[in-house]
This record gives C-alpha cells, sequence and structure tokens, in this order.
C-alpha cells in the first residue's frame, strides 16, 4: 500500500464518511495484495478509533478482501 494513500486515510478519519469513501476509492486503485496489506492496516489504524471501526466500506466487501479481517 503506499504511502500516499495511508496518509489521505488518515487525514480522512476525522470524518467517519469522508473516510469511507477515501477508503472504496483507494481499494479501486489497489492491486490485491496491496488490498491484503490495506485490510491489516484498516484494523490496526481503528483499534481505538469506534467512529471508524464499524464502517463498512462496499467495495471492500463486495470484493471479500476485508472481510478476513
Amino acid at each position: 500500500m503506499s504511502i500516499y494513500i495511508q496518509r489521505r486515510l488518515e487525514k480522512a478519519s476525522l470524518n467517519p464518511d469522508l473516510f469511507k469513501r477515501e477508503l472504496n476509492q483507494s481499494i479501486k486503485m489497489l492491486i490485491a495484495s496491496e488490498i491484503d496489506e490495506l485490510a491489516a492496516w484498516f484494523v490496526n489504524f481503528t483499534k481505538d478509533k469506534p467512529q471508524l471501526k464499524n464502517l463498512k466500506p462496499e467495495k471492500a466487501y463486495e470484493r471479500n478482501l476485508l472481510i478476513k479481517y
């Protein structure tokens, strides 16, 4: 996963709707192995952020990639 995407998501994390939109856009840009990295990062990043923990990014669930985390 690129640092650029990670930084965009970190900045968007203050607003859950914006974070969800950025997360879905990021998933569209990444290849499968990078999406696995994103999923691991997402779980780690949202551990102490309850407002983001319950997000269900549509694109990720359509592709069944973040479900395992």
